[in-house]
Order: C-alpha cells, then sequence, then structure tokens
C-alpha cells in the first residue's frame, strides 16, 4: 500500500496526495472500513439473537410481524 498512487479530485483539479495527507487519508479509510465491518457485525449478531428468540417462541417473520400489526 505504500505504493499505492492516491488521487483525490477537488473541482477540476486531480491532486495525487504525498506524505502525511496520503498517511491521513489511507487511516482515515482503514477506520472507516474497520467501523464499517464492526456495524455488519453488530446488525448480524442481532439478526440471529431475533432469529433465536422467534424458534425458541415457535414463531416466523411473518407471525410476529402480524402479531405486532394488530
Amino acid at each position: 500500500m505504500a505504493t499505492e498512487k492516491i488521487r483525490i479530485g477537488i473541482d477540476d483539479q486531480v491532486i495525487e496526495l504525498t506524505g502525511q495527507a496520503k498517511a491521513d487519508f489511507i487511516a482515515d479509510r482503514e477506520a472507516s472500513l474497520e467501523a464499517q465491518r464492526l456495524l455488519e457485525t453488530k446488525y448480524k449478531e442481532k439478526q440471529e439473537a431475533k432469529q433465536n428468540i422467534l424458534k425458541k417462541l415457535g414463531l416466523t417473520q411473518d407471525e410476529l410481524e402480524t402479531l405486532l400489526g394488530a
């Protein structure tokens, strides 16, 4: 990744990031990716917990929605 060229567009100019600006951009991109992975993991865990509860109650998703909609 150290040799990766990173270019950004500002209006009609294209600038290649170098030095600290490049390091900051890469760090920000990695932090954003990690935050996205964390959100996806939490979402999957929540969905699994919901399915486990439905299974314990003996309900399907449709049946739950019908009960909650009533």
